[in-house]
């Protein structure tokens, strides 16, 4: 049996990225009421090489095979945040354009969607300057990029 949806209605799709949307937004205020950090699971120095050895798998990957096979800036910036995190440290995103060879205007995009869904936050490197911010994972892109990784390079089978 197939459900009929009204035309009034939005299609089923856009109701899964709302929900989705909503749900990252409650999961964003839920981590900024608490004190505690974002989780990063493991240990950091191997979690670390781990994720550095498949930044660069993916940028010799690009070199061998051309950038715009394999395109995935999205992809590529939540890695650079996050070696980030793992590094303590936060991106421009001058930095985030030169380090992944990629337009300022594609990473400004990139960076405005993630943004909106709760995955980036605004670090200001300094109190006293508004133009020199840069960037940073929310504690629910943490605890996601740390899940990720930890099935990823888990080692079980």
């Amino acid at each position: 049996m197939t459900a009929h949806i009204p035309p009034d209605r939005s299609a089923p799709n856009q109701e899964a990225v709302d929900l989705v949307v909503a749900l990252q937004r409650c999961l964003i205020n839920f981590h900024a009421r608490k004190e505690e950090p974002a989780i990063l699971d493991g240990e950091g120095a191997e979690q670390m090489a781990a994720i550095n050895r498949y930044a660069e798998a993916r940028r010799v990957r690009a070199m061998l095979f051309g950038q715009n096979l394999f395109s995935d800036p999205a992809w590529d910036i939540l890695l650079a945040l996050y070696q980030g995190e793992l590094e303590g440290k936060a991106l421009t995103l001058e930095q985030l354009s030169e380090k992944l060879r990629l337009s300022l205007n594609i990473v400004v995009g990139q960076v405005g969607v993630m943004e909106r869904r709760g995955l980036i936050q605004e670090h200001r490197t300094s109190p006293n300057s508004r133009r020199r911010s840069a960037l940073r994972l929310s504690p629910l892109a943490v605890d996601a990029m740390a899940s990720w990784s930890s099935i990823a390079f888990s080692g079980d089978d």
